[in-house]
């Protein structure tokens, strides 16, 4: 049954037999001996802080019970939503406005997130309520209402619809809970459920951004890009390029004019060419060749011709004109003076990510997880009012994970005495020229040795081989080689490690990430690669394509070549997941895992209200509380990001570092 609670009931006249209606005390002594309670709720919008709330539900199979917000005061269930595990489908929306309306959950279940859990990889599955339903109740829910509910209001279809989103959470969860404790996947569930509270707090606190500071710096922006243009043209005018200059007078200017729009790859790619810069890629998409001036592409080329880095600083300049400029200054919210973004809690990697499209108007939410490093743009995000920041990291972090996973022992031997610079000890052992040489000697007079360590370092740790270190650094291929086989000479406990995360993720299905949550990441793939790997592991298969290619026949061409390409493929992509997926998402388990600990401690001592986490980039946490309180929080901080990192890394610790600042520095 569904029970409508609301204060004006003669406005729902045209209420049906199915809908009764209810009271604030019944819904209140229904739920007094439930263990857990299926909780939704209906807005006007989006935005917790501009928007309001329609309607509150509660239920379970049996009965539901509407909660008509704009005639009955939301906190008068704050206590029952405090004090019971709430299940949720999508819980960070919902805990967002409910923390507006001073009401703070204690115990989540997400029936999103767990699905999160259980297909994090495949990125073909789909999560939504209806889908869920669907798969785990074989119900098919009518969504019409979804997208006009805000506008219609508690109508009765409306009310139905409301009811619907919390009858079936709970045979959801009961099902869910089967194949978690199939896969072993309890701690990674408990700790998303736990960490869902947090992100909706960090996206509830947002980040203050100063506007004269952000059009100071569009200003430079734009002085910069025009630099850079000015530049590229002169170049054409000293070069005499007469098919880019336009020779038609202007009776209003004596400047020549360039016809070549730097904007367009099609124009540039042409210029690129004729002066002997390599534009040829393969198309993704299809495979086949196709000409390009990605940035990628060039960065390798800078020392063919010095157009080239001319050419990489305009487009860099247009980038953060286009990408960090006027856009940004709009997503303030003027109630509070702060950026509000959204941040997706579960990747494939098992990471987070930030931004993406926001529902609401259609454009694209701030990614501040990738706002550029550097005191121009992270200067302008500041405390608001008389608070301070407080920003922590972790030193080295991914690092510190791989040493603790891999136990290579001379990665170890190099935190056990405390050796400070990871690229040159790298250099030093994989250059034999270097071994005598101490690691400050190696930083101060082979820069270029410690920079190809540390990208030969960085790729491996990312699945690359020679040929991606020569790539990145624009080196020839044998030294690529070179440095990718002598990297693998000096840690050889790197190699086991990577062996044996190429064989699980072969004969699972799945990267596990650790043995702490055993979270994992499920190749979407794997039985392509299943079935092509029984065509050539059959017997006589490679026999024959030996055979084949030797005489050049048609079926090597048509069938042996395009198999063994195919197998390599999934072979390849799924081994270079196995690298570096446990590096990054455990990485990311540590952080969450910090996030919490801090949330419940300034909840546990009621400073919630007044001390903010206004960002998570994957190794720090961004604070911002009174200056009176900063020396504590920095400490309180630091002290739980190392306890998180200690059952993941407990060889190497994980050592963080707090500063606090009015600007988001570090």
């Amino acid at each position: 049954m569904i029970y409508l609670i609301t204060n004006q009931q003669q406005l729902f006249s045209d209420i049906t037999k199915d809908i009764q209606f209810g009271t604030v005390d019944q819904l209140l002594n229904y739920f007094k001996s439930h263990k857990e309670i299926e909780v939704d709720t209906e807005t006007e919008g989006l935005n917790c802080h501009t928007d309001k709330l329609i309607s509150i539900q509660f239920g379970d199979k049996f009965n539901q019970f509407v909660v008509d917000l704009l005639t009955v005061d939301v906190k008068l269930f704050k206590r029952l939503l405090e004090d019971n595990l709430l299940i949720f489908q999508n819980a960070k929306f919902d805990l967002k406005f409910l923390y507006k309306q001073d009401i703070w959950p204690n115990t989540v279940y997400d029936t999103f997130l767990a699905e999160g859990v259980l297909t994090m990889g495949d990125k073909l599955i789909r999560k939504s309520l209806g889908v869920l339903v669907t798969r785990y109740t074989n119900i098919v829910l009518d969504k019409e209402m979804q997208s006009i509910i805000h506008k219609e209001g508690l109508s009765v279809r409306g009310i139905i619809y409301a009811a619907n989103d919390v009858k079936y959470l709970g045979m959801i969860k009961e099902k869910q809970l089967v194949r978690i404790a199939d896969l072993e996947l309890e701690q990674a569930l408990s700790l998303d459920n736990q960490f869902v509270r947090v992100l909706a707090f960090v996206e509830y606190c947002g980040f203050y951004l100063n506007g004269d500071k952000w059009k100071a710096k569009m200003i430079e922006d734009k002085q910069n890009l025009i630099g850079a243009k000015s530049i590229l043209n002169k170049w054409i005018i000293d070069n005499d390029m007469k098919q880019y200059i336009d020779n038609q007078l202007d009776m209003f200017s004596n400047d020549i004019k360039i016809k070549l729009n730097w904007d367009s790859a099609k124009q540039v790619i042409p210029l690129m060419r004729g002066i002997g810069i390599n534009t040829e890629i393969k198309d993704k998409k299809t495979g086949n060749a196709k000409h390009s001036v990605d940035i990628k592409l060039l960065e390798a080329q800078k020392g063919v011709h010095e157009i080239v880095s001319k050419y990489i600083q305009y487009k860099k300049y247009g980038k953060i004109s286009s990408s960090f400029g006027v856009n940004i200054l709009r997503q303030i919210v003027p109630t509070t003076g702060r950026i509000h973004t959204t941040f997706k809690q579960i990747m494939d990697t098992g990471r987070m990510s930030c931004g993406g499209k926001d529902r609401a108007t259609g454009g694209e939410n701030v990614n501040l997880q990738q706002i550029p490093a550097d005191v121009r743009h992270r200067g302008c995000f500041t405390a608001q009012g008389d608070n301070t920041l407080v920003v922590a990291d972790y030193s080295g972090q991914e690092s510190v994970v791989f040493a603790n996973f891999c136990q290579d022992p001379a990665i170890l031997e190099f935190y056990s005495k405390g050796l400070g610079d990871m690229h040159a000890f790298i250099a030093q052992k994989i250059y034999p020229e270097l071994a005598d040489l101490t690691l400050e000697e190696i930083n101060l007079n082979h820069k270029d040795k410690r920079q190809n360590a540390k990208a030969a370092g960085f790729a491996i740790q990312y699945g690359g081989v020679g040929k991606t270190i020569a790539d990145n650094l624009g080196l020839p291929i044998e030294e690529g080689e070179k440095i990718y086989n002598g990297y693998f000479e000096a840690f050889s406990g790197v190699k086991e490690y990577f062996e044996k995360c190429k064989a699980q993720v072969t004969e699972d299905g799945y990267v596990l990430l650790n043995n702490v949550s055993k979270r994992k990441s499920f190749v979407d793939f794997y039985d392509d690669f299943v079935a092509i790997k029984k065509v050539v592991k059959a017997k006589g298969f490679w026999t024959e394509y030996k055979d084949h290619k030797s005489r050049d026949t048609a079926k090597f061409t048509d069938y042996y070549k395009p198999k063994a390409k195919e197998f390599f493929k999934w072979q390849g992509a799924m081994e270079r997941k196995s690298y570096n997926y446990p590096i990054q998402g455990s990485s990311a388990e540590i952080t969450k895992l910090a996030a919490l600990k801090f949330f419940n401690y300034i909840k546990s001592v009621n400073l919630h209200k007044t001390v903010k986490i206004c960002n998570i980039v994957h190794d720090e946490i961004v604070i911002e509380c009174s200056k009176q309180q900063s020396s504590f929080m920095a400490d309180s901080l630091q002290k739980f990001m190392e306890d998180a990192g200690k059952p993941f890394c407990p060889i190497v610790p994980l050592k963080a570092q707090p500063v606090v600042s009015l600007e988001w520095e570090h």
